[in-house]
């Protein structure tokens, strides 16, 4: 069993007058903060000047070897330009469950960086949980399954119900969504101007550093039972069975609801947070760990880049 109780490592910085000392610091410490980093999954630099997202991708290009595009965009987000982006853009009312960024892509982030530049009255945690852990909390025989077929995630996109077509592949042009599909391993079928997309994925990975194994996936997080009920229902009066999101068993068995409550009950044991200050900056081991959002009140801003992409092949059990 690992211990999933150590993310983040808070670390209070020097007192920098500029950006340009704290990303100074920064380099000078670069190889400090990746050890810390890949001990405790994450590292929460405390107390540093940044103020715009302009600065905070400073601060981000010290950190990370290279940006990681944002693929297959499933939730609303405002961009900044220079890869950031706002950390979501879902009403602050609603929590957001456990997730790895783009777990259902071919590539995904190693890295990400997130930065608060206002943070919320109350609530408003990024909190993170250690996915190295969830397969010891789970039935051999679930871990099993998953594992010999991974999963399906079948996405059908409405446009009023989630993001269009249009904004999740960043083109107007069907021809480059399938010249996109067809490169990444998606099928693809049209119905007026609804697209429904279908992806097969690993469903456990092996972390590129450490050779662990973390659970990683959106099985849950995009199951129709992690919906409210009052939501759930009202999808399905609207879409019938061709939901904004479902998730499936490898062999297109739908995942059921129990299979989803047991790993959103696994996933509140292996959770950690901290609340959030201005002028804080975490660095999150995408692979190792999970992160959400809890709902909050009052203002909040926390901006993310993604960084150091990772090929899923050479991450294959």
């Amino acid at each position: 069993m690992h211990d999933s109780q150590r993310a983040p490592f808070v670390l209070g910085t020097e007192r920098h007058r500029t950006v340009g000392d704290a990303a100074d610091w920064i380099t000078a410490h670069h190889d400090d903060l990746h050890a810390l980093r890949r001990e405790h999954g994450a590292v929460l630099l405390r107390g540093l000047p940044f103020t715009t997202a302009d600065e905070f991708a400073v601060l981000r290009d010290r950190i990370v070897g290279r940006p990681a595009d944002y693929v297959e965009k499933a939730t609303p987000r405002s961009a900044y330009g220079k890869g950031v982006f706002t950390a979501t853009d879902v009403p602050a009312r609603r929590r957001i469950r456990l997730h790895n960024e783009n777990s259902y892509a071919l590539s995904f982030p190693r890295l990400l960086v997130f930065g608060c530049l206002t943070s919320p009255t109350a609530g408003g945690e990024t909190f993170l949980g250690d996915m190295r852990a969830v397969p010891d909390l789970l039935p051999d025989g679930l871990v099993g399954r998953f594992a010999d077929e991974g999963w399906t995630l079948v996405r059908n996109y409405w446009g009023h119900f989630g993001l269009t077509w249009q904004e999740a592949f960043a083109t107007d042009d069907r021809d480059e969504v399938e010249e996109y599909a067809a490169a990444q391993g998606l099928t693809t079928s049209w119905h007026g101007d609804r697209l429904t997309t279908t992806q097969h994925r690993s469903a456990l990975v092996r972390h590129p550093e450490s050779g662990d194994t973390s659970w990683f996936n959106h099985v849950a997080f995009w199951s129709e039972w992690s919906l409210q009920d009052e939501v759930r229902e009202l999808l399905r009066d609207e879409c019938g069975d061709d939901l904004p999101f479902r998730t499936f068993h490898g062999n297109g068995e739908p995942v059921g609801r129990a299979a989803v409550e047991l790993l959103n009950d696994v996933h509140e044991k292996v959770r950690t947070a901290e609340r959030w200050q201005r002028g804080d900056l975490m660095v999150v081991d995408n692979i190792r760990l999970a992160h959400g959002r809890e709902p909050f009140t009052g203002e909040r801003e926390v901006l993310v880049a993604m960084g150091d992409p990772v090929d899923r092949a050479d991450c294959e059990l």
